[in-house]
């Protein structure tokens, strides 16, 4: 696995994207942080429980983790270019030539975005620490609520299963990218119509929707209370076990799909 990620890291040292896509996630994401939290205390008092701070423990983790959420389309195209690469430039068939394995060189694929999965979250949880230990002044430790940064690495890895899939069903890098980010605007207005029509549940189900709901907005729970007392009417929402099953199953489903076209494609 060493010498997997070795050759894989070799081949992305150079590459401009990677740097440029990472530099603008470690800067933007505590600003996204921030802004979140300044934007929930000051137009969103009225969902507010009155011990909530979302600067905090345990409350910093949801943010955190929310915020971070909205990198995850970004570092999904990045892992769209990588795996594109392949094909553009035929490393992946010169790994083949070379005597590597069709079986090796995808579980390299597979590492590195394992190994951009591990970082990001990483760096996530390093921000939510840094804001938790800045703020908090009650005895609420740091591991209050760090559930979320869980959720958040699974996340990751369900976004990268499907840029993954996206990229190995396309090829074409320009053509994968603009796939990848058109699946999210067609998911969100087929989920909305039939959500309309009556059919909520199935949305739930949706691939982009399950994911996105592993890091829901920070006071959704409030927000939905508020609205049952209101108007008696309660969006649905998949518990959080059966939300990270569906997730885990879309996410292995991707990563097989992608793995057995390209063992079975002239590559």
């Amino acid at each position: 696995m060493k010498q997997l990620l070795t050759i894989e890291f070799i081949k992305l040292r150079k590459l401009k994207s990677l740097q440029i896509i990472f530099l603008i996630y470690a800067v933007i994401s505590p600003v996204a942080i921030y802004t979140i939290s300044k934007f929930i205390t000051n137009f969103m008092t009225f969902f507010l429980p009155k011990d909530y701070s979302p600067f905090t423990f345990p409350d910093v983790w949801a943010v955190a983790t929310y915020s971070a959420s909205y990198f995850n389309i970004l570092m999904g195209v990045l892992a769209v270019i990588i795996i594109s690469n392949e094909y553009t430039y035929k490393t992946l068939r010169q790994h083949v030539i070379d005597g590597l394995s069709i079986k090796k060189a995808i579980l390299g694929k597979f590492l590195v975005l394992l190994s951009f999965s591990i970082i990001i979250t990483l760096y996530t949880f390093l921000t939510g620490l840094l804001f938790g230990l800045a703020n908090t002044t009650t005895e609420s430790t740091f591991m209050s609520g760090i559930d979320s940064i869980g959720l958040y690495f699974i996340q990751t890895m369900c976004y990268f299963s499907f840029a993954f899939f996206i990229a190995v069903l396309v090829k074409r890098t320009a053509v994968s990218i603009t796939l990848f980010i058109l699946s999210f605007i067609t998911e969100t207005i087929i989920g909305i119509s039939i959500s309309l029509g009556g059919f909520q549940t199935f949305y739930a189900y949706m691939p982009m929707n399950a994911f996105s709901k592993l890091t829901p907005f920070p006071i959704l729970k409030e927000m939905i209370a508020a609205g049952q007392e209101r108007n008696g009417n309660v969006p649905v929402i998949l518990d959080t076990p059966i939300n990270i099953a569906v997730c885990l199953a879309y996410m292995v489903l991707f990563f097989l799909v992608a793995y057995f076209t390209l063992k079975r494609r002239d590559l």
